[in-house]
């Protein structure tokens, strides 16, 4: 398969980019927002004296990309602690599109998109806490799938441990916590096939799944070579998962049987983000950090098809565009804060 992948806009996202997701819902496919976090710089050379501990700071920016955009510039720029993670739900929740996000301070937030006077916006509508002095690394909803108007999330932290909220009420209630990894948890995810169903990933190189309805894991996978750091469900395809880890594999799974993998596919670089095109159900972007970043195809096995190697820095975030007419992806690296359009002609 040919596949050309140019790149469209460049913009300086100030601090460090770690994350780009779009809206998938209509009509605001064409809303992406870009979550930064940089630690904050403390004065040197006070010898002796107590420094402060260190910030963690976020910026979320939020951008209306469609055929008459011309140039990148955010529509509104939200300061937060540090964003680790963000995702959209694939269903309006009270008719509005909402975004969960984690942060550095251990707080898990959904904002509201809204729209007023034709001019879009985020609003914070809840948030909760995991806990004291952990970092929110990872979030999935379990709603990708099929619509709940309560729907679940699961979130992961540095202290290696994965939560579960319900939405109910107007707020965020804590339904089950499990201590999961040794160290930190980097990545989770739902079945979205099987809400009760959920898979983490942790630095301590396990995968494991869950039942929300058991207090232990269910099943504890010890064939990835370094930190298992992404893990995606597939809406289109039941049974079908991935895993990214820093051993700089991606791995193809059957959750009917997660012994062993069904394949696994070199990508030269550690895997931070996997995601499914969304109508393409063979087709795969993956972040690979200091690899850049890749499209696999998924024949028999997973395959690398194409490569765009131009960002500077740790490729960290990657979504692409809901738009069957234009395929547009959104790229962003860390230390260079660089968020890149690239169109796709697959």
């Amino acid at each position: 398969m040919a596949v050309t992948w140019r790149s469209k806009w460049r913009w300086h996202t100030g601090y460090s980019a770690d994350s780009v997701e779009w809206c998938p819902l209509e009509p605001y496919r064409h809303v992406l927002v870009c979550g930064t976090y940089q630690l904050e710089k403390n004065d040197e050379g006070r010898d002796g004296v107590d420094q402060p501990k260190q910030k963690r700071l976020g910026r979320i920016y939020l951008f209306s990309i469609d055929e008459n955009t011309t140039h990148l510039s955010p529509t509104q720029e939200l300061d937060t602690a540090g964003v680790l993670d963000q995702k959209w739900c694939y269903h309006a929740i009270q008719d509005y599109p909402v975004l969960a996000v984690v942060t550095s301070e251990g707080i898990v937030q959904l904002y509201r998109l809204m729209e007023e006077n034709g001019t879009l916006s985020l609003r914070l509508w809840i948030e909760n806490t995991i806990g004291e002095d952990m970092l929110a690394l990872s979030v999935d909803w379990s709603s990708n799938k099929s619509l709940a108007q309560e729907p679940n999330l699961v979130v992961s932290d540095s202290s290696g441990s994965v939560t579960v909220f319900r939405i109910g009420d107007g707020c965020l209630q804590k339904i089950g916590h499990w201590t999961a990894h040794s160290f930190e948890a980097w990545i989770v995810a739902f079945n979205y096939w099987n809400t009760y169903l959920f898979y983490s990933g942790g630095d301590d190189c396990l995968f494991k799944s869950y039942d929300v309805r058991i207090p232990e894991a269910i099943v504890t996978n010890r064939c990835h070579e370094a930190g298992v750091t992404s893990i995606r469900s597939h809406t289109e395809v039941e049974h079908q998962l991935l895993t990214g880890s820093y051993d700089e594999k991606v791995r193809l799974w059957d959750v009917r049987q997660l012994k062993r993998c069904i394949s696994e596919t070199e990508v030269n670089g550690g895997v931070w983000r996997l995601k499914w095109h969304p109508f393409d159900k063979c087709v795969i972007l993956a972040a690979c950090m200091y690899g850049g970043f890749r499209i696999l195809r998924v024949e028999e096995k997973a395959s690398v098809i194409s490569e765009y190697l131009e960002h500077e820095s740790i490729a960290y975030g990657a979504d692409w565009k809901f738009d069957q007419k234009l395929s547009l992806i959104a790229t962003c690296s860390f230390y260079d804060c660089s968020m890149h359009i690239s169109e796709i002609n697959m």
